[in-house]
């Protein structure tokens, strides 16, 4: 059994900025120096070197018109000049949407050679088909295929537009209209099928296996790109510290210790989140092939059946308690104080017409 997994970026990873954007676009086009990686075995399936440029070209052929317009009469002050930057300094939304697409985990892909990895590129050409006759309102500006990793994953940037707004522009950056928990669902089980009908297609390399059932709810970061550039993302900021310090007085030794200290801190941090991921992840494997996943799998089964056996009944029994006396408390207050109905402005006005 191997897995399929398509993963929107949020919190921390969302591409809140063109900042975020230019930061993405060096990780997934490999555009610095590392060991851990081979630009060599990356793909560029749509878009060029530049993924900020490719988004700004994009903005400007989807929202020009109607920035043009939404402009007409309005005071020097309240028009917007460049709405890209506008989006990505007001907060309001993301300026983009990246999505991560994979088909096998470390533990299928672990024995694999590079040239059957490379037979990967016209499977996720496909999806990237899928997802664009899925989510046509999500334009892709950028989708680079990363093989220099365990598994084979692609990285896929777009510029989600919302359309039809009476305030404001009437089309619009709009990420948590396009993919919405309910739409984004709905896409991963689409696609799901999708890939099963893929691996059919392609038994040189899935012959013999099969498709685990989609995990539902995990839509949130989850890969080591991510822990890659959160952590790149920490040293710059530390090395931001580190210039204006520079810049404004004399840099002290004790200063360059405390600097130092928090990046080796901050390196450790997500280095042990990254095992403890890792770990779980092993953990929760049904058929491990590698020595490690049968060690860890072996292991939690073990302590899965010491815990059922000496802890999971007194867990159980106070988490019941605690949510039936919850339950009661909640129904005795609505019971003492009941609440009436607040109708909105706007519906009252309705009422009256």
């Amino acid at each position: 059994m191997i897995s399929y997994s398509l993963h929107l970026s949020n919190k921390k990873h969302a591409l809140t900025t063109t900042k975020k954007v230019a930061a993405a676009s060096k990780h997934n086009l490999r555009q610095y120096e590392s060991p851990e990686y081979c630009r060599d075995n990356i793909y560029v399936l749509i878009g060029g070197d530049n993924i900020l440029d490719d988004l700004k070209e994009a903005y400007h052929q989807e929202f020009d018109a109607c920035l043009e317009e939404y402009n007409k009469g309005k005071r020097a002050d309240r028009q917007i000049d460049d709405y890209l930057k506008y989006v990505s300094e007001s907060g309001k939304n993301d300026v983009a949407a990246e999505l991560v697409i994979q088909l096998g985990d470390a533990e299928f892909w672990h024995d694999k050679s590079l040239e059957m990895k490379k037979q990967m590129l016209p499977i996720f050409e496909d999806q990237l088909k899928h997802l664009q006759e899925l989510v046509p309102d999500f334009r892709i500006v950028s989708a680079v295929v990363h093989l220099d990793e365990h598994s084979p994953h692609a990285h896929v940037i777009g510029l989600p537009i919302g359309r039809g707004y009476k305030r404001g522009m009437q089309k619009q950056a709009a990420k948590t209209r396009v993919f919405t928990q309910e739409s984004l669902t709905e896409l991963q089980d689409k696609m799901h099928k999708y890939a099963e009908q893929e691996m059919n297609e392609h038994p040189e390399i899935f012959e013999g296996e099969d498709l685990k059932e989609i995990e539902k709810g995990r839509n949130s970061d989850w890969s080591k790109e991510f822990f890659v550039r959160k952590k790149a993302e920490a040293l710059e900021s530390l090395n931001e510290q580190y210039m204006a310090t520079t810049n404004a007085v004399e840099v002290k030794e004790t200063v360059l210790e405390e600097l130092n200290k928090q990046t080796e801190e901050t390196i450790q941090t997500m280095v042990e989140t990254e095992a403890q991921k890792e770990f779980m992840r092993y953990a929760f494997l049904k058929e491990p092939k590698t020595p490690i996943g049968k060690l860890v799998a072996g292991a939690w089964r073990k302590f899965k059946e010491w815990w059922d056996m000496h802890k999971r009944k007194e867990v159980e029994e106070k988490t019941r308690e605690s949510v039936i006396g919850k339950l009661a408390e909640l129904k005795k207050e609505t019971k003492e104080h009941p609440r009436t109905p607040v109708v909105p402005k706007k519906h009252r006005e309705t009422e009256l017409e």
